[in-house]
């Protein structure tokens, strides 16, 4: 079974396929992927396509060597140029499966999702390709939950303050009983003082024998 993130394995040529244009220096670059030398495979993978561009060989196993280095655009691109040439509705199956790898090593697991079920809808009965679909779809669901409550935070930063809830009929009731309350108190408290301070006059006059100065209005 194909483990998840687990590539294709490159396609490897005999000698005598060597006299076409390009695969020597695929077979080159073959040897050095099977020593984990990425970079020289890729290397060498490069010189084949540009002796022979439509090397479909030399490209798809290009494509793998990057996914390898984690060069995931460039992967990519060399996947789609392949599946695009490609006669074979088998081989674009299996290079769907190889994308959703990619996809996959660089946690774009929707991406995933869609690759592998590209190769499902040709080749139906592939079951690492249906496994590494679940597995995939289980990551998204992790990666989608982790995602929701920083969405959840910045959307409720950008909102509004909610308005103040208003009072109920009741409050209101209490708050004015209350105002009134207050306002006879100070009129009664207000009033006392000023028969307290006719009363202080009245005696002064009367001690006094005479009027006292008013000091103006009362506050």
């Amino acid at each position: 079974m194909k483990n998840f993130y687990i590539l294709a394995v490159c396609l490897f040529y005999s000698l005598s396929a060597l006299a076409q244009k390009g695969n020597k220096e695929v077979y080159y670059g073959n040897k050095a992927f099977e020593k984990g030398d990425y970079k020289t495979a890729i290397s060498e993978y490069q010189k084949g396509l540009k002796i022979a561009p439509g090397n479909t060989t030399a490209r798809i196993n290009l494509a793998i060597a990057q996914s390898k280095l984690a060069q995931t655009d460039k992967s990519l691109a060399n996947f789609d140029e392949a599946i695009k040439n490609s006669k074979s509705d088998q081989l674009k199956a299996e290079l769907n499966y190889d994308k959703g790898v990619t996809f996959a090593r660089s946690k774009k697991y929707e991406d995933a999702v869609k690759s592998f079920e590209n190769t499902l809808r040709v080749t139906p009965e592939d079951q690492d390709a249906r496994e590494n679909l679940q597995k995939a779809l289980n990551e998204l669901k992790k990666q989608q939950q982790k995602q929701q409550p920083k969405d959840n935070k910045d959307k409720n930063k950008n909102q509004p303050p909610p308005p103040p809830k208003k009072k109920n009929q009741q409050e209101k009731q209490q708050q004015q009983q209350q105002e009134k309350m207050n306002k006879e108190q100070a009129e009664k408290l207000l009033q006392a003082l000023r028969d307290q301070e006719k009363e202080t006059q009245k005696k002064l006059q009367q001690k006094a024998g005479g009027q006292v100065t008013n000091n103006g209005k009362d506050w």
